[in-house]
Formats: structure tokens, sequence, C-alpha cells
């Protein structure tokens, strides 16, 4: 009794709670907010010295040979941080996803470290990796220390933690409303009220200290023309197509990490330092495809290259990428998602404008609705594809075709069978995680919200085939708190909160989550 009253602490419906959580939220957003604006500083001067750099050695045998040097010392710097913290290798989004399910206990200061340095030698390197991943991580870290230096419960820690990474995605990518989003739809998978407080608060905090740093215009400044009703079915063939080659890039992706790990018997030395010689090899012959993808995007902000030059970047990008990023090295592909769908885009533009006739700004509507699309098939995250775009161009007039492209581009990938590239990460790592001793005296507060199809519907609140080592603590039923009795059936709508040991956590809440939303029956 005493660890539930612990765990729960004030009552969700209370006032003096609610006030409790925007505090902390303003906190989390100021912290998070400045760490990846601080990250994303370094990156962008990191990639500004990288190119200045391939422009000051260009021809010159003798510094080429000294650039690799120094490439090299990189990735062997690189990996002795990320042996330092493993849980800082790769985009850092599935090990938040882990951590908010009770998977992993993240050492959040070395990750702060670990993640900032490791990611602003590889931007420095010119790896073909994002910094929005890393960012998320970042976010969530510096809200999980933020939190332990409050008087909060485990509970408080994990929302706290959910609403800090999307701050970092706000942070940089000046979103906040595709940041708070994200941490609904893909991070924490479920609607939490108090999620929907804080996450907000957060998110907006965020963002107004990244614009502190980086100024309010647009990331990309496109523009878009309408598409006459009559041309509405080239969208249709253009969500085919992102479709496709979203479950293309997926499959790509994993299938990297495979060939990577098969190498596993190399010190991790030594994979970094040929991470970043090819890297660098590739960046004398073909340069915009380094980073996370800036310069190329650059290149198609006004007006587009050849078709020729747009396919060759568009696969020089993807190859070097997915090579990258399968050597876990610190970064992200939520950015390089975002340049692939839109030079899919633009190649689409590029064959059908000049065939039907239509006017060539229409292109960078075809660009805008490819970046959403293709993000929605990589990640199956629709909403925040599309509010993500939205928010990055400024632009409100493609809403519909993106939604309707963006939605064809998530159902193609799913029936062929191919899972959201995060959750395919994070099952990946669970394989190897030997398992993390919780503190046993400690409890977790989890909200459920009873679905329309829910099996369970109609049973009896303490009938619920939950763990035994869980128990429903109270209901929510039309915004009115209700005490579980013998008498209680579970509704539609219903908010169920249920507390577990946190030692038990991961496997009740996965129990519990099945039983809820994968609409179970009774044998």
């Amino acid at each position: 009794m005493k660890m539930i009253k612990q765990t729960l602490g004030l009552n969700v419906e209370d006032s003096k709670y609610y006030i409790k959580l925007i505090i902390e939220a303003v906190l989390i957003g100021l912290f998070s907010g400045l760490v990846v604006s601080l990250y994303r500083f370094g990156l962008d001067n990191s990639e500004n010295i990288l190119f200045s750099t391939l422009k000051y050695i260009q021809g010159d045998f003798l510094l080429t040979i000294a650039w690799f040097a120094i490439l090299a010392l990189m990735g062997f710097i690189t990996a002795l941080l990320m042996k330092w913290d493993p849980d800082s290798l790769g985009s850092g989004i599935p090990i938040v996803m882990g951590e908010v399910k009770g998977y992993f206990d993240v050492c959040w200061w070395k990750t702060l470290i670990a993640k900032f340095l490791g990611g602003t030698i590889t931007a420095l390197g010119g790896l073909s990796l994002g910094r929005e991943g890393p960012s998320v991580q970042l976010g969530a870290m510096a809200a999980k220390g933020v939190s332990k230096y409050l008087p909060n419960s485990k509970t408080d820690e994990k929302r706290l933690l959910v609403c800090g990474s999307g701050a970092g995605l706000a942070a940089t990518f000046s979103a906040p409303l595709a940041g708070f989003i994200f941490t609904l739809e893909e991070i924490n998978k479920g609607f939490d009220r108090s999620i929907v407080i804080v996450g907000l608060v957060s998110a907006v905090v965020a963002d107004l200290v990244s614009k502190i740093f980086f100024g309010q215009s647009p990331i990309f400044p496109f523009t878009s023309l309408n598409l006459p009703l009559k041309y509405f079915y080239l969208l249709i063939i253009l969500g085919i197509i992102v479709g496709i080659l979203g479950y293309i890039y997926n499959v790509g992706m994993i299938k990297a990490s495979e060939m990577w790990e098969r190498l596993s018997f190399l010190p991790l030395e030594v994979k970094y330092i040929i991470v970043f010689l090819i890297t660098g090899a590739v960046g004398l012959v073909l340069p915009n495809v380094l980073g996370g993808g800036y310069s190329m995007m650059h290149l198609i902000e006004y007006t587009l290259p050849p078709l020729s030059i747009l396919i060759v970047l568009l696969i020089g990008k993807y190859l070097l990428l997915i090579f990258c990023f399968g050597s876990s090295a610190p970064g992200g592909i939520f950015y390089p998602v975002l340049v692939i769908g839109a030079y899919i885009g633009a190649i689409f533009s590029a064959i059908v404008i000049p065939i039907f006739g239509l006017d060539p700004m229409i292109s960078y509507k075809f660009i805008m609705i490819s970046m959403a699309a293709m993000f929605a098939s990589s990640v199956r995250t629709p909403i925040t594809a599309v509010v993500l775009i939205a928010e990055m161009t400024g632009v409100t007039n493609s809403l519909v075709a993106m939604i309707v492209v963006t939605i064809l581009a998530y159902i193609i990938p799913t029936i062929l069978g191919n899972d959201p590239i995060y959750e395919t990460l994070l099952m990946r790592l669970l394989k190897k995680n030997k398992g993390i001793d919780f503190d046993k005296t400690k409890s977790v507060l989890e909200e459920y919200v009873v679905p329309m199809d829910c099996a369970l519907i109609g049973t009896k609140i303490w009938e619920l085939p939950i763990p035994k080592s869980a128990m429903v603590v109270s209901v929510v039923r039309s915004g009115n708190t209700l005490i579980p009795d013998e008498d209680l059936e579970l509704k539609y709508a219903d908010e169920l909160f249920i507390i577990m040991n946190q030692n038990t956590y991961p496997d009740d809440n996965q129990k519990i989550e099945s039983l809820i939303y994968n609409n179970w029956k009774e044998e």
C-alpha cells in the first residue's frame, strides 16, 4: 500500500499536480531545447568545416593523405566514445522507445556526453547520417537528468522522458507540433492526458529556445502551386511509388545492419575507421551525399538539376546512408529519409511535368508530398509526417494531397509485411539485451485507454486477466475518477491506471497492451 501511494502521488485530476507538470515541462523544454540547439549548432559548423576542407584539399595529394589520417583518427575516437557508452550507438530513438517501455535504464549524463561528441565527430567526418534521431535521444536524456533532481516518481520520470524526446525533435526541426505528435504516435504509442499537457508545453518551449539561436524562417523555403484536379491521379501513382521505395529503404537498412553484424569479429575501432575512410573516398567524388543531406536539399531549393544528376545523387545518398547507419555510428536517419523522399519527388516531377505540360513550380508540391510520404512509409507515423512537413515548409495548401499520398505510402509496406524501421531496430536491440536489474522497491503507474474493439469491454475490473504483479488502482470515465470495486465493468474509452513493479514492468506492460489493444479473447 505504501508503494502504491508513493507511485500515485497526487491524483491525476488534482490541479496542483497539473501545475507541477507544467512547471516541469517548462524546465524540460528549456534544458532539452538548449542541449539540442547547441548540438545543432555544433553539427552545422562541423559540416561547414567539412565542405571547406574538401575544397581546400582538392587536387593536393599530400593534403588529401593528411585528411584521411584525420578521418581515421575520428573513427578511432568515435569508437572509444561508443564503447564507453554503448547506449549512444546508432540513432538513439529505439533506445528511448525501449526505456519508455521499461527495457533499458540509460545513464543520462554519459549518453548526453557520448552522443553529443560522437554525433559532432561523425558530422565532421561527413558520415551520411542525420542529427534528428540523436536530438530526440539528447532531449530525452536531458529530461531524464532534470527529472533526477526533482521529487518525482518513476511514473513521472517516464512521462518527462517521453516529452523530452518530443522537445528534442521540436528544437532540431523548429516544429513543435510535430515534436509533440511524435511523442504520442511513436514514443508513447498512445494517448495520455498528462503527456498531452507536458508534451505540448515542453515542445513549444524547446522550439522557442531553438528560434533564439536559429531564427524563425522555415527550414525548407518552398512554395506550392495547386495541382489541377484532373491530374490528381498522379498523386496515387506517386503514393504507390513512394510506398514501394519506402519498403526497399527499410529492407536495405536492416540488411546493411546484418552485414555489419557479420563482421563482429572486427574491433569497433576498425569498423569505424573503415566507415570514415570510405566516406572520405566518396566525398572526393560525390561530396553532396555527405552529411545529413543539407547540401542535397540546397541543390533543389529553387531549381531542379538535370534528371541524371537527381538519380545519381539519390542512389549515392541511399547507398552511403545504409552503409553508415548499418555500422551503428552515432547518427540518425530522420532527415536523410526526408532528403530521399524529396529526391523521389524531384525525379517524379522531372518526368511527369514535361509529359503533361504542368507548371514547373508544381515540382515543389510533389517534393513536399513525397517527403511526408517517404517518412510515413519508413517510420509509420503518418500524422507526424504530414504535420512535420507543413511546419518545416510553412505551406498548408497541400495538406489534402499530402494526406492521400501519405496514407498510400503508409499502407503499401505494411501490406508487404515490412515493420516500422524503429520498431525493427528496437526488437534487434532487445535480442542483444541481457536484461537490467531494476530497483524492486519502485513502481510504475501506466495508463491504458480502452479502444472501441477491445474484447474485454463488459468484463468486471477484478476479473481482468492482468498479471498478478499488476493492479488496477483507478478508472477515469467521462472525466470522473472511479475506484475499482467488484461491480465496476470495463467500458469503451475508460482510462485504466494500472500499477506495476518496476522490475516486472517490461513484461507486465507488454501483456496488458496485448490484452487491451490486440483484441484478446480467452481461449
